[in-house]
């Protein structure tokens, strides 16, 4: 008889811990709230969090911004190359998905062209030899319409230079090492080519 009620205490106890392990909330959805607010405060220290956060959905969030919010683009550029220097092991063989990513947005024709030469820098930036095949493609023939996207060629020319792959090289305008760990603020990214 006294097994009973112990039974019963260890049945309700379980269910608490069940309840209250369902009632986490998960951080990027109060981040993917964040980064749609009409607050720009708001939204710079949600872009802040992603770029510290320890979870691979953060990168596609950051793309989002990257591709379409004019006032963060660059400080959404800025975190993408902290997550894309974060990759383990640069293993030519293996993708580095921030470089995937970024590579979709750089060659979208239907993309303007300033988030297009955005997403240029944060692959020269990287620092990532793998970038290199997505910059020829959009140094070679980027356009806006029929036109060609100048601002995109130039900033995947300079990438290229970064990378190593032209004989003229180029020093990175974040230096490797500089956003390694937690940061309480990022630097800012230089201003587009002007042409």
């Amino acid at each position: 008889m006294q097994q009973m009620p112990v039974a019963r205490i260890l049945v309700a106890l379980a269910l608490v811990l069940v309840a209250l392990a369902g009632c986490s909330v998960d951080p990027m959805e109060r981040l993917t709230e964040d980064i749609k607010s009409q607050d720009q405060t708001v939204r710079e220290r949600a872009v802040l969090t992603l770029a510290n956060l320890d979870d691979d959905r953060a990168v596609d969030s950051l793309v989002n911004v990257l591709e379409g919010d004019d006032e963060l683009c660059d400080m959404a550029g800025v975190a993408l190359v902290k997550k894309g220097r974060e990759v383990d092991e640069p293993d030519p063989k293996k993708p580095n998905p921030v470089i995937d990513q970024v590579a979709k947005v750089l060659n979208n024709a239907h993309l303007a062209e300033p988030f297009r030469g955005r997403a240029a820098w944060v692959l020269g930036e990287i620092g990532d030899r793998r970038a290199i095949p997505p910059l020829q493609t959009a140094q070679d023939g980027a356009k806006v319409g029929e036109k060609p996207a100048l601002v995109v060629r130039e900033m995947a020319k300079q990438a290229l230079e970064k990378l190593g792959f032209f004989s003229v090289g180029r020093a990175f305008d974040i230096p490797l090492g500089e956003l390694k760990g937690t940061r309480e603020n990022l630097p800012d990214a230089p201003p587009l080519a002007e042409l």
